[in-house]
């Protein structure tokens, strides 16, 4: 085997080490096409079987805060630039497409107004979820297996299974029909 052969399985290995190091938990192997992702690991990250990574302009950036926990299913994608921080819980499920620049906060870190409470919430997204570019999903939302969110929306409220969703704020905008077993490419 030649050296030039050889030096991606070392880098590979090396950087999966160093997410090791920080305390990720990962299933077996991990991919990464250009920047492996910045990690934050006060709390919990689980990393699935095959999840894959793309930095080729921007790092993908996880964040748990202390007492949170993040995890992404088997083969999930997650494109340049995705942001996710958690303060609670965030959940990405199996054969999920995560578009760039994606932005997920489980909390708003401020109050609304005064005397009001920071809001803070798990968010959930199903199975075989496609989630457009610049979409930014916040506090308590829930996605249903197999929908799509349109690129540049803002996710506020919950989304049933089997749909397309849109706009500011997202809403369904249609139906789609997949069967239970269906992985979308």
């Amino acid at each position: 085997m030649r050296f030039h052969n050889l030096w991606p399985r070392v880098v590979d290995r090396l950087a999966t080490l160093r997410l090791k190091i920080r305390g990720v938990a990962i299933a077996d192997k991990i991919v990464a096409i250009g920047k492996w992702p910045n990690v934050t690991n006060l709390g919990s990250i689980t990393l699935g079987s095959g999840v894959k990574f793309r930095g080729v302009s921007k790092s993908v950036r996880l964040k748990a805060n202390p007492d949170s926990e993040i995890s992404i299913g088997d083969r999930t994608f997650l494109n340049d630039g995705v942001v996710i921080v958690s303060s609670v819980s965030i959940s990405i499920g199996r054969h999920c497409l995560i578009g760039d620049r994606v932005e997920i906060f489980d909390t708003n870190y401020h109050e609304i107004e005064q005397g009001s409470d920071v809001v803070t919430a798990p968010i959930k997204i199903g199975n075989n979820v496609w989630i457009g570019r610049e979409v930014l999903l916040l506090p308590g939302v829930e996605i249903g297996d197999h929908s799509v969110i349109g690129a540049r929306s803002v996710v506020t409220k919950s989304i049933p299974a089997r749909v397309v969703a849109a706009g500011i704020p997202a809403k369904p905008i249609r139906q789609i029909a997949a069967a239970d077993d269906y992985i979308r490419r």
